[in-house]
């Protein structure tokens, strides 16, 4: 249809707009009849006796210009009261002002409703104006000139005939005209069958144009079928509607098309800007390849309103079930719809569509809390930490189960509640569960210096911007070790203290037992302690015949053995490597079990244990270590 291929160029801005009086009655200026009329009517009896009235606007004003012998002062002053009069409306310039794809518009009107509702216009009435004119702008054509300049104005039919003779056609001015003209598609908006130059513009472009002419389009709100057959046998195409209503289309179809277009390689980067701005919104625009990709999508002012429409259907399985029992509030978890199960989804930011399903993989819909907020917690010990993030869900799996999910930072605590018919009965459940990933080492140490003080049955009260919004004596009586809360409080405590000594930040931390023996180590190089392990004895033999007499000869009296490495020991942690120094594995209390054997020379290999079954690791930035008391075990 004629419309949707109008809408497509203009997204494709290819069409040079030209726009007549009846685009200027909404604001309560007149038509070219009605203009007629009223430059009849105030004329005197004298004058109207000697002048019919004649809905031929220029044939009219001719007249009336001749019958003053020449002088156009009547003419001008009538023009004036009429043009220069306060807009009742400018709603549909307004809306024009708000499609930047347009970047030439050519009028016939005397009015300045376009140019005063559109700051980036730059008004071309003249040779002179058009070589000063600052490219960037939309450049708008007043080919009939307009009251700012009554010597180039074009009212009467010696007008037209001087505008349109050789000498005039050559101009800056009209070459400028027609050169947009020929390099683009042409829409009229805004001129009735019944205005005289509209068959004279008409009839000068096709002629101007020839078989080289793009296509053009006509719009107006009826049409007889004569003129329906003058336009087929031109070529023009004519589109059933008004000025205005065209313009609030073109903008809803531009408002809807244009900005998902950019995705698929069509629309010009600094139009998109130009369309945002002018609508209140500010958007990034990103290269992809020969796409441009939008990103930052924020309202300069203060309507912000995001809108998704979508409609999926799904097969029916596990996901299904999990995806509907999620909709109707009986789990936590938040909804996956993969881009193959779309039928349907559009993204609207402030009424601008952005996003068709074309530019989404997949959608995650989430699930909002019940309170979002900060808030300050305070123990009976008088610890207390401040802004921590709290959040609340609330789930109901079936009749006889309330579920309550707190996200407090890097964690989550899941509260099981299984009413029975007698109170007594109700049953408590309490999970804790980290993210995979643990931002930061305060964020874990927060967290288990609040869950340990739980767990040892403390008061705390809870504030939200300093009003007490919760106190809490202990209903649930836990065991110390309950939750682990006590051993994984030791395990960011010693995180931080490494944090500290090496001055570094751990991010990404996972609950990994892997690290527990890391970061013993690390810890006790911190600490300058040994750290005890079970030793089962060690054999060695001694080849060197004196060697062994001396052995034998120090007898059988309890020793201490140390076993030095050579190389400095490098810890890896959480995408760190850390060096404490060298490892020194100290035996304490350390007896030959075959002391008799080994004295008589019945066996060369000496088996080596500890009184008390432990060997001790020690790392020191020394090389070699002398230990001669079991003080330094401690």
């Amino acid at each position: 249809m004629a419309k949707e291929r109008v809408f497509e160029l203009i997204r494709n801005e290819e069409v040079v707009l030209f726009i007549g009086a009846g685009m200027s009655i909404s604001a309560g200026y007149p038509s070219g009849v009605k203009l007629a009329e009223i430059l009849h009517e105030g004329l005197t009896d004298e004058l109207k006796s000697d002048i019919p009235l004649n809905y031929d606007l220029s044939k009219l004003t001719e007249e009336i210009c001749n019958m003053k012998g020449g002088n156009k002062n009547y003419l001008f002053s009538s023009l004036k009261k009429i043009f220069q009069k306060t807009p009742t409306s400018t709603e549909t310039h307004q809306l024009l002002a708000k499609i930047p794809h347009f970047k030439n518009i050519i009028t016939t009107n005397y009015d300045t409703l376009i140019e005063s509702t559109n700051k980036n216009i730059e008004v071309i009435r003249k040779s002179a104006d058009y070589s000063i004119a600052d490219p960037k702008k939309t450049f708008l054509f007043k080919i009939h000139s307009d009251l700012s300049d009554t010597e180039n104005i074009i009212l009467t039919t010696s007008d037209y005939i001087n505008y349109f003779s050789k000498a005039k056609e050559n101009t800056v001015f009209w070459n400028a005209v027609r050169d947009r003209l020929a390099s683009n598609h042409i829409l009229f908006i805004g001129y009735g069958m019944e205005d005289s130059n509209i068959n004279v513009l008409l009839d000068k472009i096709i002629e101007e144009l020839g078989s080289n002419k793009k296509e053009i389009f006509f719009v107006s709100p009826s049409i007889t079928p004569a003129k329906l057959k003058y336009f087929q046998r031109l070529g023009i195409e004519y589109i059933e509607s008004t000025g205005e209503k065209l313009i609030n289309e073109i903008h809803e179809d531009l408002r809807l098309n244009y900005f998902t277009n950019l995705s698929k390689g069509i629309g010009v980067a600094g139009t998109a800007l130009d369309f945002a701005n002018a609508n209140q919104i500010s958007i990034t625009l990103e290269k992809k390849e020969e796409k441009i990709g939008i990103s930052n999508i924020k309202s300069l002012d203060k309507n912000q309103n995001h809108k998704i429409e979508v409609k999926f259907e799904l097969p029916k399985n596990e996901t299904t079930e999990s995806i509907l029992n999620s909709l109707n509030g009986k789990n936590f978890d938040d909804i996956h719809i993969n881009h193959t199960d779309f039928t349907e989804l559009n993204f609207f930011f402030n009424g601008f569509r952005f996003k068709t399903k074309e530019d989404i993989a997949n959608l995650i819909v989430k699930k909002l809390p019940f309170y979002d907020f900060k808030i300050h917690i305070i123990f009976d010990d008088d610890f207390e930490i401040d802004n921590y993030p709290f959040k609340l869900y609330c789930i109901n799996p079936n009749e006889n189960e309330f579920h309550i999910k707190i996200e407090l930072d890097d964690f989550n605590v899941v509260i099981k509640i299984e009413f029975k018919t007698i109170e007594d009965e109700t049953k408590y459940n309490v999970e804790i569960l980290p993210n995979d990933e643990i931002k930061s080492t305060m964020s874990g140490l927060k967290f288990y210096q609040i869950l340990s003080r739980i767990a040892t049955n403390q008061k705390f009260k809870i504030y939200q911007d300093n009003k007490l919004l919760y106190s809490y004596s202990p209903k649930l009586i836990f065991d110390e070790n309950t939750f682990d809360a006590k051993l994984l409080l030791k395990y960011f405590q010693n995180l931080k203290k490494i944090e500290k000594h090496f001055d570094v930040r751990f991010s990404k931390i996972s609950l990994n037992k892997t690290f527990e023996k890391s970061i013993e180590k690390i810890i006790s190089y911190i600490d300058k302690k040994s750290i005890p392990q079970k030793f089962d004895g060690h054999s060695f033999k001694i080849e060197d015949k004196n060697e062994f007499d001396k052995f034998v000869q120090t007898g059988n009296d309890e020793r201490v053995l140390i076993m030095s490495e050579n190389k400095k020991t490098i810890v890896e942690l959480y995408d760190n490597k850390f060096e404490i120094g060298y490892l020194h594995n100290i035996i304490y209390n350390i007896v030959v079990e075959n002391w008799e054997n080994v004295k008589s020379n019945k066996e060369n290999e000496i088996i080596m244990k500890s009184k008390d079954n432990l060997i001790y690791l020690q790392y020191s930035d020394n090389e070699t270590l002398i230990s001669n008391s079991p003080k330094q075990k401690k």
